[in-house]
């Protein structure tokens, strides 16, 4: 089994981090730490398929626990269990994990950084946290992004004018990407979609009674009700069947028009000034539509006032990390190669579903930290001057004193008995047969060592 290692090493992230630790201060969000390991169902509850086949999870002592694939589950449950009345704004980092049996090559563990805007609604809240993301990687001088937004609820509201059963909305939301291929990707799009929905009717029985029972019950009645089977098979089968092929009929105009809706909305890709615009042609008259697109049009206004350029911004409202939890705005923050640097958006149900009595409003984010680091500027990562000190075994107390009394003041002192070191360095240090400490010519003494402290520091 590969094991459980990162491939930078540890100074380049600690410096990232306490950047991006310092940044989110700025803006109130306090440092929670959440545990590694949680309930697997904590997971499990707001994952796709996606995260849940790469979630790593094991037994014990009757329970299915996991590893922690992200923060946010956790940090809306300490939210829940903690009882919090009032907005909290959380901030966090650690490391994640995540399994690809697919991919032999991946490493399992990545590092994770970001926040969390807990109990407030709105489009404040909103650009508060995408503003937070974009300037991070400002303050880390990362020049290469584009921040992407899209819109989860505007999608959804949208596309239920279709008047689609929740399943088949949620099939074509998921494969919606096969739409950029065309007439040939709809005809695919089409066919697995025919594949689908009889395989969740036999998985699922209710899949046809939840969504349709007085359709239903209409069949059943004009069924014969004088035997209670027909040719080998119940009068409920041939009602479902003959529902079916109602439904089918129904909806095939519907999927057809819900289609072309989808392929024309993925078609706006652009900066706010033109994306807008095209957006608010979908939302006409429909005041809920028109709603959102206002809470959206504030949030852009609200970017500029967080200095955040607009040409830099794309709209691109299909945009979805995933259609299971995030319920408004949603936001990707990419180099110009396509590598994801950041995202994150609304999740407003999620506490309901990991077991809270009510939805709270809540936003976040996360920095996918691995990827900064590789292209994190090298002129960034500050390399911590370190000095070697040279003893040997009659001047090794007094050698210990000096740098005891430098680590004090900050100064990073090796201690080192191979004259190697010292010879290869660029500044060392070595005590005399007096115990003073010899730096090039000059010499040191106790009484000095604050004027050796502030030559060190290049001062």
């Amino acid at each position: 089994m590969k094991p459980l290692t990162l491939k930078h090493d540890g100074q380049p992230l600690n410096q990232l981090i306490a950047k991006l630790q310092g940044h989110m201060t700025r803006y109130g969000y306090q440092l929670i730490e959440t545990p590694i390991i949680e309930k697997a169902d904590l997971f499990l509850t707001k994952a796709g398929d996606q995260v849940a086949e790469r979630l790593f999870t094991f037994e014990r002592h009757g329970h299915n626990l996991a590893l922690r694939p992200e923060f946010t589950a956790a940090a809306a449950h300490l939210y829940i269990t903690t009882k919090h009345k009032t907005p909290v704004r959380w901030q966090f980092n650690g490391p994640i994990f995540e399994d690809n049996p697919s991919d032999p090559t991946q490493q399992y563990q990545h590092y994770s950084s970001g926040a969390e805007l807990i109990g407030l609604a709105g489009p404040i809240a909103e650009a508060e946290i995408i503003s937070m993301a974009v300037q991070g990687l400002k303050e880390l001088e990362i020049e290469d992004w584009t921040l992407v937004i899209g819109h989860v609820g505007l999608t959804r509201h949208l596309l239920a004018s279709f008047d689609l059963d929740p399943r088949t909305q949620h099939f074509i939301l998921s494969h919606r990407d096969m739409l950029r291929y065309g007439s040939k990707g709809k005809i695919n799009l089409l066919a697995l979609l025919a594949q689908y929905i009889p395989y969740m009717e036999r998985q699922h029985p209710e899949y046809i009674s939840q969504n349709s029972a007085e359709d239903l019950l209409e069949v059943l009645l004009n069924t014969t009700a004088n035997a209670s089977t027909m040719g080998g098979r119940s009068r409920d089968d041939i009602a479902r069947r003959l529902l079916r092929k109602r439904q089918q009929g129904a909806q095939a105009t519907q999927i057809k028009d819900a289609l072309y809706f989808l392929q024309k909305w993925m078609n706006i890709r652009s900066t706010p000034a033109w994306a807008m615009d095209d957006i608010e042609n979908f939302v006409g008259y429909d005041v809920d539509a028109a709603a959102l697109y206002a809470d959206w049009q504030t949030v852009i206004q609200l970017l500029q006032a967080y200095q955040i350029p607009l040409e830099r911004v794309m709209i691109q409202p299909d945009l979805a990390r995933t259609w299971d939890y995030y319920t408004g705005l949603v936001f990707e923050i990419r180099t110009e190669t396509g590598l994801q640097l950041a995202g994150g958006g609304r999740y407003d149900e999620l506490t309901r579903l990991i077991g809270g009595v009510d939805s709270v409003p809540a936003v976040g984010f996360a920095y996918y930290v691995d990827r900064l680091l590789r292209i994190l500027p090298k002129a960034h990562i500050e390399q911590p001057r370190t000095f070697y000190l040279l003893m040997n075994v009659s001047n090794s107390a007094i050698a210990a004193q000096w740098a005891t009394e430098l680590r004090k003041r900050s100064i990073n002192i090796i201690l080192t008995d191979q004259a190697e070191h010292t010879a290869n360095a660029i500044i060392s240090l070595q005590v005399d047969t007096n115990g003073n400490l010899l730096l090039g010519r000059k010499t040191y003494t106790f009484e000095t060592i604050d004027l050796l402290v502030k030559t060190l520091n290049g001062r």
